[in-house]
């Protein structure tokens, strides 16, 4: 058992290891190391000033950032990282930091096989259910660029196992394991306080159930919770001169996810982010999950409710069914409320990541049922086997065929002409491959580029090699008229390519399958 797992999370590393020099940047990755290097500084000015450094030095007060009511607790330890290695080229820098997300993404598979291998008492299923989140392609790709939902997603699940942990055996090592993870994902993001108030209403429940002693459940909350509150503080700086307020205007600022003003390809209309319809999370998780996922989440929900329905809504009668009410709490409830406080998103579903180990949780439940149905039918599950197998390996080669724009993956329910529909590439990956192509194609010494779409062309030379850097220039006033112009759909009307002012011609598209996610029109020179 130990060596198949051993061995199956070994090539999952050496997976992440083969390919994280592939991806580009995506819109927030600048900002992030901002954020950290920001807390980073004022870290060194209250503690140890000698540390300081010019390069340090130069980011902006904590008091006075914008952002200073960020989680902190991925950026300022990847900040000190890239400080301790000497890191100076942007290229170095980011590629340091995509592998650093990954492996935090490990850890969060780690956890998931964790939760589902204690729940179903199985490493088998364990591993079934990491593999689900492994081959999530969306979820794939972030885990080597996304620090902010991506590492909350990891975050969360980890302190979710720990919760879990600590609630079917309470003591004191899992209580202060609980109040460890807690914090660390709070610290990423406010919002998995909903996990610090879970584990206290857990503990009361199974007292009030006479599972758990009154005078121990004391002890143990006084544990957890004050070990919780004294982390939470110590891992974020912000905090520190004033932890209450301070607390308080970061929680207000999370009680909305929005931080941009702006509009959105929804269903084929451009829309604004204030005025999205209250169905808007629920298709994005419908078309960009794999839809065997989907069918098995369908399933696990029908049985657990069922059971609940029979038991005249008695939540659980063993451990093994009170993690699936969690799970299943944890997944519709944060969709619940989002859907009720019409709180406003963007890029698909990504502010909701965190739910999705709980969803497949809730699929792998799904599984379980499908097993059980089969009997001891060697046919019937040798079938469930086959069919388990051929979804996996589909998946599979969508994810190797697409890489490294697994981003962009969108299941049958999504149709055809995705550009036409949703935001495709909302991250701007797909810059990197374009540039890296225009360059690779034309040999000037100088290549001027405009994007005529609401993308970040200048976040993505920070990946590429210095040689290449120095021959791009990115214009973005409109006075000057470039050599090329790229797009990649966002924000702007589609036009077919016969609609194209005569002074353009195709130069490169990337596809995806038969979509285009990005393409590059050369303008022809006056003459």
């Amino acid at each position: 058992m130990r060596a198949c797992v051993g061995t199956s999370f070994l090539v999952l590393l050496l997976i992440g290891l083969a390919v994280f020099r592939d991806y580009g940047i995506s819109w927030d990755e600048p900002n992030q190391r901002e954020i950290g290097g920001v807390s980073a500084k004022y870290v060194a000015q209250t503690i140890a000033p000698s540390l300081l450094t010019k390069q340090v030095e130069a980011f902006p007060d904590l008091q006075d950032f914008k952002d200073r009511s960020y989680g902190v607790a991925f950026e300022t330890p990847a900040f000190v990282v890239e400080q301790l290695l000497g890191l100076t080229d942007t290229r170095d820098i980011f590629m340091m930091r995509h592998l650093l997300v990954f492996l935090v993404f490990v850890a969060g598979v780690f956890a998931l096989y964790r939760l589902a291998a204690r729940r179903f008492e199985d490493w088998r299923v364990g591993l079934l259910a990491a593999t689900f989140l492994v081959l999530s392609p969306r979820f794939f790709a972030d885990a080597f660029y996304n620090s902010k939902d991506l590492v909350f997603m990891a975050a969360f699940v980890i302190a979710m196992n720990a919760m879990v942990a600590f609630v079917v055996q309470p003591g004191i090592r899992t209580a202060v394991l609980t109040a460890l993870a807690t914090a660390f994902a709070i610290d990423v993001r406010l919002m998995a306080s909903i996990l610090a108030v879970g584990t206290i209403a857990l503990l009361l429940l199974k007292t009030a159930r006479r599972e758990v002693p009154l005078r121990k459940m004391l002890t143990l909350l006084s544990c957890v919770a004050g070990s919780t509150i004294v982390l939470v503080v110590a891992m974020f700086p912000w905090l520190w001169s004033d932890p209450i307020g301070h607390f308080v205007e970061a929680f207000g600022r999370m009680s909305h996810f929005l931080d941009w003003e702006g509009r959105v390809r929804y269903l084929g209309n451009d829309i604004l982010t204030t005025n999205l319809p209250w169905h808007y999370s629920l298709v994005w998780i419908s078309i960009t999950t794999p839809l065997p996922y989907l069918g098995l989440t369908l399933i696990g929900m029908a049985s657990i409710v069922r059971r609940m329905v029979s038991r005249r809504f008695t939540l659980w009668s063993n451990d093994g069914e009170m993690q699936d009410v969690v799970c299943l709490g944890l997944f519709c409830v944060p969709i619940a409320v989002v859907i009720v406080l019409r709180s406003e998103l963007y890029d698909g579903w990504r502010h909701l990541y965190f739910v999705y180990p709980a969803m497949l949780l809730v699929a792998t439940r799904g599984w379980i049922v499908l097993r059980d149905v089969s009997g001891r039918s060697t046919f019937r599950r040798a079938c469930l086997a086959v069919a388990t197998v051929l979804a996996l390996t589909q998946t599979t080669w969508w994810m190797s065929m697409a890489h490294p724009m697994q981003n962009v993956y969108f299941n049958a329910l999504a149709g055809h002409d995705w550009r036409r529909h949703f935001d495709v590439d909302y991250w701007g990956l797909g810059n990197r491959i374009a540039l890296e192509q225009v360059l690779a194609r034309d040999t000037s010494p100088l290549v001027s580029i405009t994007a005529e779409s609401f993308t970040p062309i200048e976040n993505s030379l920070l990946i590429l090699r210095k040689q290449e850097r120095r021959r791009v220039w990115p214009v973005s006033d409109d006075e000057t008229v470039p050599h090329y112009v790229l797009t990649n759909f966002r924000a702007v009307e589609v036009f077919e390519e016969k609609q194209q002012p005569p002074d353009r011609e195709l130069f490169y598209t990337l596809t995806v399958g038969d979509e285009a996610i990005v393409s590059v029109h050369k303008v022809a020179t006056k003459k």
